[in-house]
């Protein structure tokens, strides 16, 4: 069967809003500042390996609170597919694992996921 073939439009001012509530829904804010305090504070690894540490913690706090903000999530990411919040809940899981793929190679991604989690 072939996978369908999803491009997602650049990012743009107006999603910075609804990123933003998601990240708020999630309480990305509160998790981060324990996990932050944590990692930096350990000696056993270097600026660059605490960096990477973090990210990954905060991947992880993402998906783990994911379900929090389940229908603003659908709906982001189906607007950056274009098509429909129902069209997007039954994409396989290799088509959804596309779509985070190609977010995540966006330019820009850090600076828009910095500026909308504050």
């Amino acid at each position: 069967m072939n996978k369908p073939k999803i491009k997602l439009r650049q990012l743009k001012t107006m999603d910075v809003f609804p990123l933003s509530r998601i990240l708020k829904k999630i309480g990305i804010r509160e998790l981060m500042k324990g996990i932050a305090a944590e990692v930096v504070g350990r000696d056993d690894m270097d600026a660059k390996e605490k960096q990477m540490q973090l990210g990954i913690e905060m991947l992880l706090l993402v998906f783990e609170n994911l379900h929090l903000a389940e229908t603003e999530v659908t709906d982001f990411l189906a607007k950056l597919a274009g098509m429909s919040a129902e069209e997007f809940k039954e994409l396989e899981i290799g088509a959804f694992l596309q779509v985070i793929a190609q977010l995540r190679e966006q330019e820009g991604i850090e600076d828009f996921l910095e500026s909308a989690s504050k």
